[in-house]
């Protein structure tokens, strides 16, 4: 496992015990570099990805439920909603980092820490979230209602 790969799944388990027991995600990730020691590279990753997940985090966890096809978010796990949050901050925020490589991650973190499905429904989402950020936002007033400009003597 790489260096980036141990950040998250080192920032995965503080996120999680941060929603667990109430303390600050920082305190929680201080927590968790102070118990496993990890390289210096991870930590500052981890630290890194922490930082925009407290910054953009709930905004973008919140935003999970318009992308959930059929299904509503109080019954998606709490390890799948924090991959997920993970992914979505990685893919808004971190433009160094392909979106591919942020997909396979968040599906590592939920094939180690859940099952098969959550792995599924993590790439699904995530991807559909890739797509969607993909698209250029339509401007008002750009919407074209007909075939389009026609070629020819009356052009």
């Amino acid at each position: 496992m790489g260096k980036r790969s141990k950040g998250r799944a080192l920032l995965l388990q503080a996120m999680y015990a941060a929603r667990q027991s109430g303390r600050s995600l920082t305190d929680c990730l201080e927590d968790q570099i102070a118990r496993r020691e990890p390289a210096p590279d991870t930590v500052s990753f981890g630290r890194e990805l922490a930082r925009k997940v407290i910054n953009y985090g709930a905004a973008l966890e919140a935003s999970v439920g318009p992308l959930l096809a059929n299904w509503d978010l109080a019954r998606v796990g709490v390890l799948e909603r924090l991959i997920l949050t993970i992914g979505l901050v990685e893919l808004h925020h971190s433009p160094e980092v392909p979106p591919r490589v942020i997909i396979n991650e968040a599906c590592e973190l939920a094939r180690t820490f859940c099952d098969e499905n959550a792995v599924k429904f993590v790439n699904g989402l995530l991807d559909r979230a890739r797509a969607e950020q993909a698209e250029p936002a339509a401007e008002p007033g750009d919407r074209q209602t007909g075939p389009g400009p026609r070629k020819g003597r009356n052009a």
